[in-house]
Order: structure tokens, then sequence, then C-alpha cells
């Protein structure tokens, strides 16, 4: 039976990003997960945005969710450069179509401008990683996105706001975790667990590990892993977020993230996305659902088509549908309207981490890795950087 310092069970952006930053320090880690490659699960359905600006600054002050994505912001560039992964600033559009837009986008901006510029706020970002947004009227909207409906007014825009890939960017991750000497173990779905005094055994269908600590980073199915092991002291609502992709042809006729602020008792998120390599991305319909319902509602593509024609009217956006496919994502807090991540050790299960993640968390990638050493830490482990660390090295890791 092999044995392990620390066992990472789930390879999406979660478990991946955790990975990276274990590999910079001497330590006998496995990442383990059900599929036979990276990411193939949320990751793979998300609107691919990472939170830079005012989107990020103006999440609920004082959670964990606004603490990770906003620490990420000056992380990003250098990240991305080091792993070559497209990331690009494209800029949001929180577009304005009478006075009760401006006055909710009005206090957007004056929040975000508060949670960025003071040095006494909790999570400062300096000013030459974090530009200031500003109001757009009619014509400087019309000059940035000419296709724009003549129904906006004008617009709350952020500078700040970009893309990624977050499929190339978990396999990044872990190509560069498993060069400096992070093992994977994929194609392997956790069976059962062992909880002993001093050590886990993590038995999949394939293999039995010993282990002495476990971060549980299964996304959807967190609450069913941590369940093994009586290390369950959380809860969520899973939700389908259902979205639709559109061809090639329609890159040029919108650059910048844009999006309607919801309509009262509508919880549908009215977005579009410039994907990075090309196309646009457009949603999210939301459905409150059990996590193993699959299908596919006719109205998550009816609500997109509404979207983008609301958005960018006029175009035949129905003749270039590359797909629509949704992701099950988990929601905290759902009884308060608001969310927050969870990465904690339970009370009773020492030596384990629960990640759940939900919304935004591609953007928290960078910093949830450096939140998990933190814990590993003052759990009493040892970590000794490793002097070798390579930042950019790649060993290929699933399906090539």
């Amino acid at each position: 039976m092999e044995e392990y310092d620390v066992t990472i069970i789930g390879a999406g952006i979660a478990g991946t990003s955790i990975a990276r930053e274990l590999s910079k320090y001497k330590i006998n880690a496995i990442v383990i997960d059900k599929n036979n490659d990276i990411a193939l699960e949320m990751t793979s359905t998300n609107m691919a945005l990472v939170c830079q600006g005012g989107d990020s600054l103006t999440f609920r002050p004082g959670t964990l969710h606004a603490e990770l994505n906003i620490k990420s912001i000056p992380l990003w560039p250098k990240l991305t450069e080091e792993l070559g992964v497209p990331f690009k600033r494209i800029g949001g559009l929180g577009l304005i179509r009478n006075k009760s837009d401006y006055m909710k986008f009005l206090k957007m901006y004056t929040r975000a401008f508060r949670s960025s510029l003071r040095r006494d706020a909790p999570y400062y970002i300096s000013e030459n990683e974090f530009k200031p947004l500003q109001f757009l009227d009619r014509k400087s909207l019309k000059d940035l996105e000419p296709y724009i409906s003549s129904k906006v007014l004008g617009a709350l825009y952020d500078p700040n706001l970009s893309v990624t890939d977050p499929i190339k960017l978990a396999k990044a991750l872990a190509e560069n975790a498993r060069a400096n000497g992070i093992e994977f173990l994929l194609g392997n779905e956790i069976k059962s667990i062992e909880k002993n005094k001093d050590y886990f055994i993590v038995n999949t269908s394939k293999n039995s590990i010993k282990t002495k600590f476990v971060i549980n980073a299964t996304g959807i199915n967190v609450d069913k892993i941590a369940e093994m092991v009586k290390a369950r002291d959380f809860t969520y609502v899973p939700v389908k977020g259902i979205l639709t992709d559109f061809d090639e042809e329609t890159t040029e006729l919108f650059s910048h993230q844009a999006f309607y602020l919801p309509r009262l008792g509508d919880p549908h998120v009215r977005a579009v996305v410039p994907i990075i390599s090309g196309g646009l991305r457009v949603g999210i319909y939301l459905d409150f659902v059990m996590r193993t319902d699959k299908s596919l509602p006719s109205q998550g593509l009816r609500h997109n088509l509404n979207v983008i024609g609301d958005i960018i009217p006029g175009y035949p956006f129905r003749k270039h549908i590359k797909r629509t496919f949704f992701g099950i994502m988990p929601l905290t807090n759902a009884e308060t309207g608001w969310h927050d991540f969870i990465v904690d050790i339970p009370n009773y299960v020492p030596r384990w981490i629960n990640v759940v993640l939900g919304p935004a968390g591609v953007s928290s990638a960078p910093m949830l890795g450096k939140k998990v050493v933190d814990l590993l830490m003052m759990s009493g482990v040892h970590l000794e950087p490793k002097p070798n660390f390579n930042p950019s090295t790649k060993r290929g890791v699933g399906n090539e």
C-alpha cells in the first residue's frame, strides 16, 4: 500500500491549484480523481471570467469568497505567464437602461472605490493593480461596442475584468505540479475512506492508499466524500447553470463582457462574455435541481437567445449556436442570499480539509492553494520550500 503525507481528492481547478502550490514544498502528495483527465466537471462549465475589479470588490466584505478573489487579483498575470495559459483583460460593462439601473450601479461604483483605494480597507489593492471604474454615456459606449442595443443608455465600465481558459489553466497547474513531484491517480473513483487516529485509508475503485492528510476538493460531491468520515459540517444547494456558446463568426460582434442587472424575482444571469479562443458565451439560466439531474431544458437555450438578442439585436444568433451545456455548482447560504467559500478543517476530524467553491471559484485559484498550505501548517505539517521548484516546467497528466 502506497503512503502519502497529503492526498487531494478532485482534479478540477481547486485540486490542481492546491497541488501546484504544494509542489513548491518537500512533501509526498497525490491527486486522485474518478475521471481519466483533468477538469472534466465544474471547471469546464462556467463563464470563464476572472473577477479582477468591481465585481470582486463588491463581494460581501468579511467573507472568504471576497478574500480569496481579491487577493488573487495581483497574482493572475504572473501565474498565467509562468504556465503559458491565456489571460486577457477584456473589461466589463454593466448596462444601464433607466434611472433605477444607474442608481444600483452607482452604489456598486462607490463600494468598489471604497474597497480598493483606501489603504485601511481589508483587502487593499494598489492603484497599479486595479484601474478605477467609470461611467460611460451612450456615445462612449457605442464607440466601444458598435452593435449594442439602442435601449442601452450607458454603462458602468470596469476595465479590469478578464477571461481565461479554465480547462487549460487546470491542466497546466496539474502538469506543473506533476513535473515538480506531485503524483496523480486518475480514473480512480473513491469507494470508501477509513479514518484512523493518525491516518486515513482511501479506497478507490482500483487502489488503496494510506495518507496522513486529506484535502476534499470534489466539487458538487464534496459533501458525499466528507460524510464517509463524518467530516461534513456544511450545507449547500445544487444549482444548475445553463450556458450557450456561439461560433467564431460572432467574435467580432462584441469584445467586452456585458450584463443586465437581474429583474425582480428573476434569478437568471443575463450576460455575454467573449471566449478567449473565439466566439461568445451567453447565459446563465439557473435552476435549483437534484445533482443527478442531467436534463437540458429548452427554456435554458431560450433564455440565452433572449439575452444575446437584448444586448446585440438583429443578428441571427440561432444559426451560430455552437453548443448549449450546463454545470452544477454548490451554492452556500442560499437562505440568506449570499454565497461564501468553505476552505476549512471540521471540528471533529483533524487532518481533513473540505473545499467548497462554487461561483467565482476559478477567480480564486491563485490564492486557494496558499490558503490550504496555511491550514496544513497550522495543523502541524512541516513544509520546507523546495529549492529546485520550477514554475513553468510541465509533465503530462491525463489524456494527451
